[in-house]
């Protein structure tokens, strides 16, 4: 593992405009982005930990869209083989960054518990490591169609240029329940404003710009706060080979929340 790739998912502002529900009992639930066009997914169908997402419709109060409703559910963390589709810019640059097999995607997205007055967060949700890259429009299609798997960057679907898929076959999934480990919001901030652990990137202070790809960068390195409202973008990408801890951190993650 090279590269760890925080990237974001789920309704935002704009594509659902509601954030994603924490419920009371601690159970998480990323409720995918609207998607226009025909897609292999309507609300209705979508279901995570015996969760089905008329319940999270309720808790969100969601009214941008309804159960029947196509969605674009992606990354789709939910089948026998993680699947994670990108595509146009945001594509050329986990491209450029050298993203590649053996990385690993972490997907955070905006949450809220509405069973309490507190703010809105950006929570991890899942994560996927890269076993295989697909590339192309064609390529994307034969392996769908040999793997009997559907998912949104099909281009039956829809078509993308700079069409990409990646695939995890064992190291993926979604977690089940809220935890302070997987919230990257600072307390006292906006959900834009992230405090990283100490214990995993305080060798990082002084080497910001070589850790942190794109992007980002440190506000407060004594406090170890990064501001993430630095323009429009997808993914913020960790060079862990310049601070190994951080490469712990991420699978901490995955260990400590399954």
């Amino acid at each position: 593992m090279k590269k760890v790739i925080l990237s974001r998912k789920g309704f935002d502002s704009k594509y659902g405009g509601r954030p994603s529900p924490i419920f009371s009992d601690g159970n998480i639930f990323s409720l995918p982005i609207p998607q226009n066009s025909i897609s292999p997914n309507k609300y209705r169908s979508i279901e995570f930990n015996k969760i089905s997402c008329e319940k999270a419709f309720l808790e969100a109060s969601v009214t941008q869209v309804n159960l029947d409703s196509y969605c674009h559910f992606d990354p789709d963390l939910n089948q026998r083989i993680g699947l994670f589709g990108q595509a146009g810019s945001a594509q050329s640059e986990l491209k450029n960054n050298k993203v590649s097999i053996g990385d690993l995607f972490l997907f955070f997205g905006w949450f809220k518990n509405f069973n309490f007055i507190k703010k809105d967060i950006h929570l991890i949700f899942g994560w996927l490591e890269i076993d295989e890259i697909i590339s192309g429009n064609l390529e994307i299609s034969k392996f769908l169609k040999q793997e009997k798997l559907t998912h949104p960057h099909d281009p039956k679907f829809k078509s993308y240029k700079n069409n990409t898929l990646y695939v995890a076959r064992k190291n993926f999934g979604l977690f089940k329940k809220f935890s302070n480990q997987l919230a990257l919001t600072a307390e006292g901030f906006s959900r834009s404003m992230w405090e990283f652990p100490k214990e995993y990137f305080k060798n990082s202070k002084d080497i910001g710009s070589e850790l942190f790809a794109n992007r980002i960068q440190w506000f407060d390195k004594n406090s170890f706060l990064v501001d993430t409202n630095l323009g429009p973008g997808q993914e913020f990408i960790l060079n862990v080979e310049k601070n190994p801890q951080v490469r712990k951190w991420a699978k901490s993650l995955i260990k400590n929340n399954l």
